[in-house]
């Protein structure tokens, strides 16, 4: 029987039709999140004149910008070292200074796109020794979930000590816990659902020990985290408890990645005004301020040590491979847009490292 003709144009322009759509819903996002930004900051600067920010800038100790770079510096160490350890458990062994040079390129890959910030790191992964890009997903996925578990768990641990937090906090705990007894659940049973996604392979196969592992590695980092904010704070006159700041900060920074604004612009300056303008002096207008500027002043500070240390990584040749890897999954996820039932299934993926 011969084989019956297909309307390619048609299938063409269906796909056309459906890429503008995709297109057209994320441009919508992306304004959202601008509108909320701004909208934020605007209500922000509504509540607390921008010359009182300023004021409260000047007003800071001398010695907050060398300290929030140094810890910046730690942060991305402590950063890259948990990277390191799981990919070298869940994914593929690299050395330490290659990952220093993705995880530093790949900041300010994220800052302009955090989806292509995420997707350098599993493409240069899959590039330099062929690990399977979708389990370099799953292990970003882990290293995300892992990210969330340490916040709470250190939320947990002030909560137990903190004596005055505000009562939102515990109801936020009380959540998460209810949507971390699922995910232990899920570990336990494995339902066919979950067990046959090659996505969520490396959360089932990690275990309770891999979790922890992971775990483990990660502390530093948001440890880093909280003593850049709560010293910051206090160059700023905010004396912050430490069991207070144990236990508010992990919100905070959930809060700042959520993907509903620019960068956690306005998000992030919002919560910090929530849970510690009360530890400032002054009357409400002036302890705003004080929390307001400290928030805008490490988000800048951040952004740009980001940016530079972004900028010089990318000039590497390890940077340049990345940039390669880059252009290939990019390059690899056209035909995916169109459908996976068109590829051909004995088409290699993108090519090893260059010499």
């Amino acid at each position: 029987m011969a084989d019956l003709p297909t309307d390619s144009h048609g299938d063409s322009h269906g796909d056309s039709k459906s890429d503008s759509k995709v297109s057209a819903r994320q441009r919508l996002l992306r304004l959202a999140t601008w509108v909320i930004t701004a909208g934020l900051l605007a209500w922000l600067l509504w509540r607390t004149p921008f010359s009182q920010v300023v004021a409260a800038t000047r007003a800071a100790a001398p010695w907050a910008v060398p300290v929030a770079l140094l810890l910046l510096a730690a942060l991305y160490l402590a950063d890259s070292f948990a990277i390191w350890k799981t990919f070298g458990w869940f994914l593929a062994r690299l050395s330490l200074a290659e990952i220093l040079v993705v995880r530093g390129a790949t900041y300010l890959l994220a800052a302009i796109n955090y989806s292509v910030g995420q997707g350098a790191i599993v493409y240069f992964v899959h590039r330099a020794t062929g690990a399977p890009v979708m389990r370099g997903v799953a292990t970003v996925l882990l290293i995300m979930g892992i990210n969330v578990l340490a916040l709470l768990f250190l939320t947990s641990a002030g909560l137990l000590i903190a004596p005055d937090v505000p009562h939102g906090l515990y109801v936020i705990v009380a959540v998460a816990y209810a949507g971390l007894a699922i995910y232990a659940v899920a570990l336990v049973a494995r339902p066919r659902w979950l067990a046959s996604r090659p996505i969520f392979d490396v959360l089932l196969a990690a275990g309770w020990r891999g979790h922890l592992s992971a775990l483990a590695v990660r502390i530093p980092h948001i440890a880093t985290l909280i003593a850049l904010q709560t010293l910051l704070l206090r160059a700023f006159g905010v004396r912050v408890p430490l069991m207070v700041a144990i236990a508010s900060l992990p919100v905070v920074f959930f809060v700042a990645v959520l993907p509903i604004s620019v960068q956690g612009i306005g998000t992030t300056q919002a919560a910090m005004v929530y849970f510690f303008a009360r530890y400032a002096t002054g009357d409400q207008t002036t302890r705003e301020a004080a929390v307001l500027a400290e928030s805008l002043v490490v988000q800048a500070l951040s952004l740009g040590f980001q940016s530079l240390l972004g900028v010089a990584c990318l000039r590497s040749r390890i940077g340049r491979d990345l940039r390669r890897a880059t252009r290939a999954g990019e390059a690899s996820a056209e035909p995916e847009k169109a459908g996976e039932g068109r590829r051909d299934p004995a088409k290699p993926g993108p090519p090893g490292p260059t010499t």
